[in-house]
């Protein structure tokens, strides 16, 4: 198990290498933060890497945001959108770039692993939002990479000849210990303090499959894992993107709920209008499935 986890931490390496984009977006999360940040400064950051300012500008010009005037810079684009939409551009720039390729050896293909992604992230930043005590443009990040440690974990199986986990056999954590010795959530929680993500979001990703075992309360954890109740985690996409009005069931107590105010009603109520934001986006940002 040691030579596998060694293996896997070089697999690790390698992914966080894979893009600056998740590293530009840490950094703008901090400028967020920061009294003295201006837009120029955020723009300066975004256009520091060419195909993400490019996705930035091509994101600004898109039906989403009504442009008539065609954008040609980064500058334009952050001026036109302000600073929290270019966060949130931001987001979904580095998570369509985490999920642009197949997760073969889960058998996930890019379009089911972009839609799992994306639809976490809408999900958990609408509960934020319905909470009111947590950074919304926080918990989209944080709902958005919850399974970025899937990439490093693929890397290494790939590497090593691949391996399909078997339909009904063990969890699909149970797989990923019996092949890596980590979970994904593990594996995630590396890779974004590697990329210098604030310990909060870290302790979130590291702490989303047992938010109780972690040494202090992660409202984001709680979230995450509360996702999971909702939306059962498997492979690929969380339920059919074609769900319409429909939403799945929602349990009548549950402690995040009762800790959150959220009723049964307001959950449905959630899931129903991320439904709608997930296919708003989908039609007017260029996402597939």
């Amino acid at each position: 198990m040691k030579t596998n986890q060694d293996r896997f931490l070089r697999a690790i390496s390698r992914i966080e290498k894979f893009s600056p984009a998740p590293l530009i977006l840490a950094r703008a999360m901090k400028l967020l933060r920061d009294p003295n940040s201006d837009v120029a400064s955020i723009a300066e950051l975004v256009g520091s890497d060419p195909s993400l300012a490019a996705d930035i500008i091509r994101c600004a010009n898109s039906a989403f945001f009504g442009g008539v005037e065609p954008i040609q810079s980064v500058g334009e684009a952050v001026q036109k959108i302000g600073f929290r939409e270019t966060i949130n551009l931001l987001n979904f720039a580095v998570a369509r770039i985490a999920a642009g390729r197949d997760l073969a050896s889960y058998g996930i293909t890019a379009d089911d692993f972009w839609a799992e992604c994306l639809f976490n992230g809408l999900l958990v930043r609408n509960l934020a939002s319905a909470n009111g005590r947590v950074d919304p443009d926080e918990a989209y990040t944080v709902g958005l990479l919850r399974f970025i440690g899937r990439l490093a974990i693929d890397d290494y199986l790939q590497n090593q000849g691949g391996g399909l986990p078997g339909p009904g056999e063990e969890s699909i954590g149970e797989w990923e210990v019996r092949n890596v010795g980590f979970v994904q959530s593990r594996a995630g929680a590396l890779l974004l303090a590697n990329w210098q993500f604030s310990s909060e979001i870290v302790q979130a990703i590291s702490g989303q499959d047992d938010p109780a075992a972690l040494s202090e309360r992660n409202w984001l954890a709680e979230a995450l894992h509360f996702a999971s109740v909702l939306l059962p985690q498997g492979l690929g996409m969380p339920f059919a993107a074609d769900l319409g009005n429909a939403v799945p069931p929602v349990p009548s107590e549950n402690d995040f709920m009762r800790r959150s105010g959220l009723t049964p009603s307001a959950v449905e109520t959630l899931l129903a209008s991320t439904c709608v934001d997930y296919e708003r986006v989908l039609q007017n940002m260029g996402g597939s499935r």
